[in-house]
């Protein structure tokens, strides 16, 4: 009897050791089981997602993926990412999306290249060295989506004679559905590109310098792709009364430096038409190329305040308005004169 109360005691004493690595296996069991659950609940959640897109004439295809990510993430990977839509294929490289078991609404991929898209006329071939992504959610849908990408390159064939090839740095873009304007269908979106290498604005406005791109704008009747070539898109856009309104657009090349607002759209015969308020310095070279005339641009570069200063010192000339720029019936005109040899054709 005298050995017994020491031996009871301790037993109670060791229970009381090995309790909490029990209660920690019972958490880690049922955080196991748990996680394997929202696993395949994240997998039937893909799965109607999938199939919505399907039903909306959007073929997602994404071979031998994996859902992995234990304890605390959901990893979805796809070898090989394709979207058919109509007339338009779309093909990535590997796909990897991460979400928090914790914040399931916040998704975040990362995608590799190359970028093949074809509508059977245009051709879009994109690579990078990294290009990241993030998809903000809430219960009523899609809220923002994110996407930035370092050393991008683009090269654009069958819109034009020759292809269309561009490169930068990096560029950083943001998409949102505008709440202020849900009538109107309409999304914000914000563009910025650093050190860009872009052949059209080089010819334009002269001069080998790496150029810095901003832009903010809304696109109103957004909504309504259904894969169609792009001309018949422009078309649909154009037909609901599309807008594009730019709320600023940015633009620095050396000493050029330009900046805009305004609203754009496409008029009956398919050609740009609207008007832009732009300020600007060092647009000699823009302005004789838009008259075909040396002289005619430096006069009108003279009387914008755009003419080199007279001492040729180094500063940035000084960002000046501009009279209103105004595209209509295929002109386009600068204040109250049309200026000459310029005619806008038609976007398709």
């Amino acid at each position: 009897m005298v050995d017994a109360a020491p031996a009871e005691a301790r037993r109670h004493s060791r229970f009381w050791l090995y309790t909490p690595f029990v209660l920690l296996l019972l958490v880690a069991v049922a955080w196991s089981i748990a996680w394997f659950f929202i696993r395949n609940r994240a997998g039937d959640m893909l799965d109607g997602w999938l199939a919505a897109e399907a039903a909306q004439g959007r073929q997602w295809t994404c071979a031998d993926r994996t859902i992995a990510g234990y304890p605390f993430r959901i990893e979805l990977v796809c070898p090989t990412l394709t979207l058919k839509q109509g007339s338009v294929n779309a093909s990535f490289g590997r796909v990897e999306a991460i979400a928090q078991v914790y914040q399931p609404r916040l998704v975040i991929a990362e995608i590799g290249g190359p970028l093949t898209i074809t509508d059977g006329k245009a051709n879009v071939q994109g690579t990078w060295d990294l290009l990241q992504s993030s998809i903000h959610a809430t219960p009523t849908g899609f809220q923002r989506l994110s996407l930035a990408a370092t050393n991008p390159k683009l090269t654009i064939t069958g819109l034009a004679p020759q292809a269309i090839t561009t490169s930068g740095q990096r560029l950083e873009m943001h998409l949102r559905p505008d709440p202020s304007r849900a009538q109107e269908k309409a999304y914000d979106a914000a563009l910025a590109i650093r050190q860009a290498n872009i052949p059209f604005i080089d010819a334009l406005i002269g001069g080998s310098e790496l150029t810095d791109l901003n832009a903010d704008v809304t696109v109103t009747q957004a909504n309504g792709f259904r894969g169609r070539p792009i001309a018949q898109e422009l078309e649909r856009w154009r037909a609901a009364g599309g807008t594009l309104d730019i709320v600023m657009l940015s633009a620095a090349k050396g000493p050029r430096r330009l900046e805009a607002k305004g609203n754009l759209s496409i008029d009956a015969e398919h050609r740009p038409t609207g008007q832009l308020s732009a300020s600007a310095a060092g647009l000699d070279g823009l302005l004789s190329n838009i008259t075909g005339s040396r002289n005619t641009g430096a006069l009108l570069g003279a009387l914008l305040g755009q003419a080199p200063s007279a001492g040729g010192g180094s500063g940035q000339p000084k960002l000046l308005p501009l009279p209103p720029l105004r595209m209509e019936n295929g002109l386009l005109a600068m204040g109250p004169f049309v200026v000459p040899n310029v005619k806008l054709q038609p976007l398709y």
